[in-house]
């Protein structure tokens, strides 16, 4: 679960800001809650709801959790400067490194792990682990090749000159945090948690989903598990989507695909190895799975969505002849899914493109009632003002973002202001109240003004 997450220095965050799932002592939807798992222990709420205008920063949050996400997950090239991407309307920000800072829980355990990085360097790195007496450092990086373990217990000395080499062979453009999933430390240090457990929750249960993101499972998803392929059908069902049911139609790679240029076509089969799978999603959105058996045969399937007929026959309908909204909901469907199934964590931004506002209400609502007893959470970038209903969502939950006439973002919580908790959020909001609303200009209006006078 996410506890905290901290950017300072990044795009249009000048100042550090935090985003907090901690819950505050709002007592109305309890449930909404997960549980701490001893009385020390701190909950985490299952949702966020980020608010914004254009261009106030609330996608430049999910941005600077994918940029950190990224560097954990993937590393960065030999030879290439970071991802470097500060504040520009200081100067005094350009000379300095970019701030990223995850609070998280795994199992039992409370961990804090960050870095600073510039153009060229990881400046600082830390992992903290975090219980009742305190926080206990695991590693502590505070220059290119200085990083200590100041509370490592390790089983042998062997296993200490093992992480110690790992440590100095980091490169100063790399995470170490990368670097012991990409040497394997964490398989052979496996009794060492903290690199074990933070790892693993940035490879496998953080999500971050942009407006053009393609949940590339999707296709594995129908070919392999009928059960996974029918409950996706069920959530499409459900969202009134028209669409009956998923399949996988089997097409000829080299007669049948047209979208698809032949030069990268002989690349995939060059590549791809026995037993192995490409996924291959075109600019019109058609989707392709191409498989290579054992044998090194090709085989390749085209995504396709059902409808049914006023015959009650089922007809075949290739992606791109949805709505975007359909081909959206698509994509989101295997992530809701995995919420309701697995203990994972979702960070969607603009949950509300192409969708109408009763289905982005029932993602949510669905979401929130159907993840009980589950360590799932969600976290959302919207427009959707509908969504701000006590009666839905607890006031810890909802988040403002706003720009400055500096052109500094800022975030909040609607907790931060004093009203009656019965009072139409809404409407406040729309009004300006707590801020994160557009200011129209009268620019247009001045501009057909002097068209017409001339």
């Amino acid at each position: 679960m996410l506890l905290r997450f901290s950017v300072e220095n990044y795009r249009s965050f000048r100042d550090r800001v935090e985003l907090s799932m901690v819950p505050s002592r709002v007592r109305t939807h309890s449930g909404h809650v997960i549980p701490p798992g001893n009385p020390k222990d701190i909950g985490a709420l299952k949702a966020a709801v980020i608010y914004g205008a254009n261009a106030s920063g609330k996608s430049n949050l999910i941005k600077a959790m994918h940029f950190a996400r990224l560097m954990i997950v993937q590393g960065s090239p030999q030879g290439k400067n970071l991802n470097y991407d500060p504040f520009l309307l200081d100067k005094d920000c350009s000379q300095k490194p970019s701030r990223f800072e995850f609070e998280i829980k795994c199992g039992k355990n409370n961990y804090a792990y960050g870095f600073m990085a510039d153009s060229k360097f990881i400046q600082e790195e830390w992992l903290y682990k975090i219980d009742k007496k305190g926080e206990s450092p695991v590693f502590v990086r505070t220059s290119e090749h200085s990083i200590s373990f100041p509370a490592l217990k390790f089983k042998s000395k062997d296993d200490e000159q093992f992480l110690s080499f790992t440590a100095k062979a980091t490169p100063g453009h790399r995470l170490f945090l990368f670097e012991c999933q990409d040497r394997n430390v964490t398989k052979a240090l496996d009794y060492i948690k903290p690199l074990t457990e933070v790892n693993d929750w940035f490879h496998h249960r953080l999500n971050i989903v942009f407006p053009d993101s393609k949940y590339n499972g999707l296709e594995m998803a129908v070919h392999s598990d009928d059960t996974v392929s029918s409950l996706l059908a069920s959530i499409l069902r459900s969202f009134d989507t028209g669409i009956n049911d998923l399949s996988l139609k089997q097409v000829d790679l080299i007669k049948d695909v047209y979208d698809i240029p032949d030069h990268i076509k002989q690349d995939i089969m060059a590549t791809l190895e026995a037993g192995e799978a490409s996924l291959v999603s075109t600019p019109d959105s058609t989707r392709y799975q191409i498989l290579k058996n054992q044998n090194g045969e090709i085989s390749t399937f085209k995504l396709m969505t059902s409808h049914k007929n006023h015959q009650g026959e089922s007809v075949d309908f290739d992606i791109n002849q949805e709505s975007d909204g359909s081909q959206r909901i698509l994509d989101i469907a295997p992530g809701l899914l995995e919420l309701f199934s697995q203990d994972k964590v979702y960070v969607i931004d603009e949950i509300d493109r192409s969708l109408h506002s009763e289905i982005t209400m029932a993602i949510l609502s669905q979401f929130l009632s159907l993840t009980t007893g589950r360590h799932s959470q969600l976290i959302v970038t919207t427009h959707e003002s509908n969504l701000l209903d006590v009666s839905l969502i607890r006031r810890d939950e909802i988040w403002f973002a706003q720009k400055s006439s500096a052109g500094v973002s800022s975030l909040y919580s609607l907790e931060e202001y004093q009203s009656r908790p019965d009072k139409d959020i809404r409407k406040d909001y729309l009004i300006g109240r707590f801020g994160g609303v557009p200011v129209i200009k009268d620019g247009l209006n001045n501009l057909v003004k002097g068209i017409n006078n001339d």
